[in-house]
């Protein structure tokens, strides 16, 4: 079983995660007052943001955690019925918070429809190279 790479517990991706590069709880000076500069309905910005904040964010990854990262949003993309607006929602108790509106993104699939599009082509070799391998053997 693959392990997560930071913590002694195994490695359980989850669609959320993906958005954690955009957290601005305690940051909204900082890192609030940089995103609120983009629009997510705006298909430029959503590249500049994904590549700034996810691309980049899991470049040091090993490639089986890429890979099993990957399939969990490709999963998701295949199931019609997958409520991506979800994920942006702010739960009140909770010590993390997007950007201020971006729970009001007029189709939240699209987003993530792009983080798959770019993490297609920058992981590209880590993809294949993962899935020439069996996972069952991580």
């Amino acid at each position: 079983m693959l392990m997560h790479p930071f913590l002694d517990r195994p490695y359980d991706p989850q669609i959320g995660h993906f958005l954690g590069g955009f957290e601005i709880y305690d940051c909204e000076e900082t890192l609030g007052e940089e995103l609120s500069q983009y629009d997510l309905e705006c298909a430029e910005d959503r590249k500049k943001l994904i590549y700034k904040y996810v691309v980049h964010r899991f470049r040091n990854l090993s490639y089986r955690h890429k890979f099993l990262f990957f399939c969990v949003l490709a999963i998701a993309l295949d199931d019609p019925e997958y409520d991506f607006g979800e994920v942006f929602e702010h739960e009140v108790v909770s010590h993390s918070a997007l950007p201020p509106g971006w729970d009001e993104m007029e189709d939240c699939r699209v987003f993530f429809d792009d983080v798959y599009k770019y993490l297609t082509e920058a992981w590209d070799e880590d993809l294949h190279k993962a899935s020439q391998e069996d996972p069952a053997t991580w």
